[in-house]
């Protein structure tokens, strides 16, 4: 009986790994796996996000999407936020967190981001350009996306920690 098995991108710190194939325990395993997204502007943001994300119960079965602002990459730069990222990296190692850099629709900043070494970038050009950023991508393992989910924004929050407390719980 021929068994179907899925494909997947998995994420660990900068590193991306594209796989084939999985066996369907570690897809089973995966599928059950909860991603919680917010849009951060800064390290303290950032850093709520994850403290709130550490209290919460499913810590060992989640990951921590922190999504930059849109169009971040042309105005703050891939800089500014691989560094968010790797810092709230160090200081919370139990969590898998993935930091998405959104790069507009402007394929210049994918590149930037690119070759700045972040690992998942966010991109609304047309397709056929989109896709010529994904070739790219390859090659430094990275992940791009062409859909931005709806998450809150923790712009909007004068005290984000009362929010994030109740979005993760």
């Amino acid at each position: 009986m021929a068994v179907a098995q899925a494909s997947t991108t998995l994420v660990f710190a900068r590193h991306t790994w594209h796989t084939g194939v999985m066996s369907q325990k570690t897809a089973a395993k995966f599928s059950k796996t909860i991603v919680r997204r917010v849009v951060i502007h800064g390290i303290d943001q950032a850093r709520a996000a994850c403290q709130s994300a550490m209290a919460s119960k499913a810590t060992s079965r989640s990951s921590l999407e922190l999504w930059s602002a849109r169009s971040a990459a042309g105005s703050l730069g891939p800089a500014w936020f691989g560094n968010i990222i790797d810092i709230v990296r160090k200081e919370f190692p139990d969590i898998t967190i993935i930091g998405v850099l959104d790069c507009g629709d402007a394929p210049g900043n994918a590149l930037a981001a690119l070759r700045h070494g972040i690992s998942c970038i966010y991109i609304s050009a047309p397709s056929a350009v989109a896709d010529k950023i994904r070739a790219i991508a390859l090659h430094t393992k990275a992940d791009v996306r062409t859909r931005r989910p709806t998450m809150p924004d923790l712009m909007d929050y004068s005290d984000p920690s009362d929010f994030l407390q109740a979005h993760f719980s």
